[in-house]
């Protein structure tokens, strides 16, 4: 995590001395559960100690002025909500989207100056938009609304705006697991909306993630194909909306229809996603238990099934700079660890699970192919976005 000494000096350079108060939102992981959530299923996801500070100074004129190291700064006012197609795919139109959704379920919402630094890497996969949408929206919360939003509706406006706002489809895993913080299981195919099932986590591994330095730009019809696939397969065949309205069971029964709607490639998403609800029960059992070679291996499985049934581990004929082939070149490193793709795929980063005796050896093999800055540890973080000490 970046110190709010940083930021506060980045807040000063920009607006003035100032009293300031102090945020942190937190990157996220998914430990395991890929591409679950958007059609009703399990996933487990961990808020981690990388993330956005932000030093942040009230005003009571409505404007919103946002300076974020590296990138250009932005004003505008809390009456200057209106989507904008010109303003698709910007940083703008985020902070846009979540006030505008915040506003709409009649929430307050006001003026601030906010001075931001981010130790998430581009492209790393950490799900550096939604941690930035829990952030306003916690900024916001605080300011205007005595901290009082539930964590679950925080996610579902930052899903809005990077749904509507951004321009970007994806479904609701991160912006929750980093809304709720720590370790969770997360339901999201409970009958009142997201069911969130606080989890311990004391296994003896160190986590390494690894950026590949592959972009996520322009792969958003790759993203959409898998949801589209799981959908088909939900409506032609098990007669329901999202496959978490099925059983296994209807499942396995039904899994040999034909349908000319439905192509062999998506019934494999289909069963990567029945497989990778049961392998959700099977981490959680693991964690419970502090049962380190039964985590691994279900991370494991979980792994061979992204490469082999949902193909999301590259794009199709790149496999450079990849994440299947940082995975080919760091799983004989990891020993009797495991090394696993992170998020929806194509590229970004893998994260690796090794045992402390293996570490230094793995870091600097894989430091030796990607660089040290990297090639770097993460922790799990109990929080969700916060207001901190500085």
């Amino acid at each position: 995590m970046i110190e709010p000494k940083q930021t506060k000096k980045a807040f000063q350079a920009a607006f003035g001395k100032g009293k300031t108060r102090d945020f942190f939102s937190p990157g996220r992981i998914e430990v395991v559960g890929n591409h679950t959530d958007h059609n009703h299923g399990l996933a487990v996801g961990a808020c981690i100690d990388r993330g956005i500070t932000a030093s942040v100074k009230k005003n009571d004129d409505g404007c919103i002025q946002i300076a974020s190291v590296g990138y250009k700064p932005f004003t505008f006012y809390v009456d200057e909500l209106k989507y904008k197609a010109s303003e698709k795919g910007t940083t703008l139109a985020l902070t846009k989207g979540v006030l505008f959704g915040l506003k709409e379920r009649g929430y307050r919402i006001g003026g601030f100056q906010a001075a931001l630094m981010s130790d998430i890497q581009s492209g790393s996969g950490l799900s550096s938009s939604a941690c930035f949408e829990c952030l306003i929206a916690k900024i916001i919360d605080v300011l205007y609304n005595d901290g009082d939003i539930d964590p679950k509706i925080i996610a579902e406006i930052g899903q809005y705006a990077e749904n509507v706002y951004f321009g970007k489809p994806c479904g609701l895993l991160d912006q929750t697991a980093i809304a709720c913080g720590g370790v969770n299981l997360l339901d999201f195919g409970a009958e009142d909306g997201i069911d969130v099932t606080p989890l311990q986590y004391h296994l003896p591994l160190k986590n390494v993630l690894i950026n590949t330095g592959s972009s996520h730009e322009g792969l958003d019809a790759l993203y959409a194909r898998i949801p589209q696939d799981m959908r088909l397969v939900a409506e032609n065949i098990l007669g329901v909306t999202y496959l978490g309205q099925a059983s296994e069971e209807e499942w396995m029964r039904a899994v040999s229809t034909g349908n000319l709607a439905v192509s062999e490639s998506a019934k494999l998403t289909a069963q990567h996603f029945f497989d990778e609800n049961k392998r959700c029960h099977t981490v959680v059992k693991a964690l419970k238990e502090n049962d380190s070679l039964t985590f691994l291996q279900a991370l494991r499985e979980s792994q061979l099934s992204m490469t082999t049934f949902l193909h999301n581990t590259m794009v199709p004929g790149q496999y450079t700079r990849s994440p299947q082939q940082a995975i080919d070149l760091a799983t004989p490193f990891a020993k009797q660890g495991v090394v696993r793709m992170m998020g929806g795929g194509f590229a970004g980063s893998v994260l690796a699970y090794v045992y402390p005796a293996d570490l230094a050896k793995f870091k600097e093999a894989m430091a030796s192919y990607y660089g040290e800055k990297n090639v770097y540890e993460i922790s799990f973080w109990p929080k969700g976005p916060s207001e901190i000490e500085a």
